[in-house]
């Protein structure tokens, strides 16, 4: 009887031994080789005509948000600290992004570029991508870079995901101020999420929207996380368990669609990940001596895919993957130990130095 007992979250959970920094290792390089079937196929890349492809990507992607959820929830609720939180989510996004935006504007940009050097400086574009981007707009262009590939112009496509995680970072902040995260009233605010996300999924046709439906399966997937670190107790960790709900959710959406399927592949994917983050231990865990390299791994992975592709006409997917590996492998190695740890370890001089004005101001 006992091999029957499923373990709950809160038996196996451990706030930094753990093997999160792998998973989102693993779940980026997923991203990477999904965005490369996207950088060789282009737009026809959609669920109607590369179902499983398609919906192995926007899983991934979820996945990180449903880890997002959990670790910026655990992080508000650590702190409980409206400038201490919102220093640590700024640090943890923008200096990373800052430097990948400033090197496709002045050193991709101008290196392949089809226009003039001095057309292109003159070209206001080249001058407003840094600080755009740097304000999470996704879709800004520089004058003749990439032009003509199957994914025409587009410089840096992933980090349009980067808004919404902004936005949900907010709402975190919101519910903490506002003490929303009380299991109890959390439990009702939730609730009442998820109609409202059941309702706008089945019953009206705002997910054509493209905004509305990236914000519905992103906030889904935030919510599941930020539920899950509040219901740890109640949360299973089990592989049978996971891996069941994994396929009966990948029938759900082989026979309905991935909208209407993703309400449970969403968290089935969850509880795979949580499997893999919590229960796999020894030697693996070592990994966490490396570093964190998923995120920069995300901001610079889909340049050197278009630079690739820009040289080389009739590579593969798979040949791109591998060429554009290790060089994206070693620069998110540089972005994680020369720029994002480091800003990482200023969290709480930047939050003190912040502070200071308010305390003057209440003595």
């Amino acid at each position: 009887m006992s091999s029957l007992k499923i373990q709950t979250l809160e038996d196996v959970w451990d706030g930094r031994n753990n093997n999160f920094n792998l998973l989102r290792m693993i779940g980026a390089l997923l991203i990477m080789f999904a965005h490369a079937m996207f950088v060789i196929i282009g737009d026809d890349i959609s669920f109607e005509r590369y179902p499983l492809a398609y919906t192995f990507g926007m899983t991934t992607l979820n996945l990180f948000f449903v880890l997002s959820g959990l670790l910026v929830t655990a992080s508000w609720l650590h702190r409980q600290n409206l400038i201490g939180f919102a220093v640590a989510r700024v640090l943890r996004i923008i200096p990373g992004l800052m430097v990948v935006a400033f090197v496709c504007a002045f050193v991709i940009g101008p290196a392949v570029s089809t226009v003039p050097l001095d057309a292109y400086f003159s070209d206001l574009r080249s001058w407003f991508y840094w600080p755009g981007t740097v304000l999470l707009s996704a879709d800004l262009r520089l004058p003749g870079v990439f032009e003509g590939l199957p994914n025409d112009s587009e410089v840096n496509a992933p980090i349009w995901t980067l808004k919404y995680e902004a936005v949900l970072y907010v709402g975190v902040a919101i519910a903490g101020v506002m003490g929303w995260f009380a299991r109890r009233l959390f439990a009702g605010l939730a609730v009442l999420c998820l109609l409202i996300y059941f309702v706008i999924t089945f019953f009206t046709d705002l997910r054509s929207i493209a905004a509305i439906d990236h914000f519905m399966h992103f906030g889904y997937a935030f919510l599941i996380g930020s539920a899950v670190h509040q219901f740890r107790h109640l949360v299973p960790i089990d592989l049978r368990v996971a891996l069941f709900s994994l396929a009966l959710s990948c029938l759900l959406v082989y026979q309905f669609g991935l909208q209407a399927g993703g309400f449970l592949l969403i968290p089935s994917a969850a509880l795979l990940g949580l499997w893999i983050a919590f229960v796999p231990k020894g030697r693996i865990r070592a990994y966490n001596m490396v570093g964190d390299y998923s995120y920069g791994i995300y901001i610079w992975h889909y340049p050197l895919e278009q630079i690739v592709r820009h040289n080389f006409h009739t590579v593969t997917v798979l040949e791109l993957y591998l060429i554009c590996l290790p060089f994206v492998l070693v620069v998110a190695a540089l972005s994680w130990h020369f720029v994002e740890r480091p800003c990482l370890r200023l969290k709480t001089p930047v939050a003190e130095w912040l502070k200071r004005p308010l305390t003057r101001g209440l003595a």
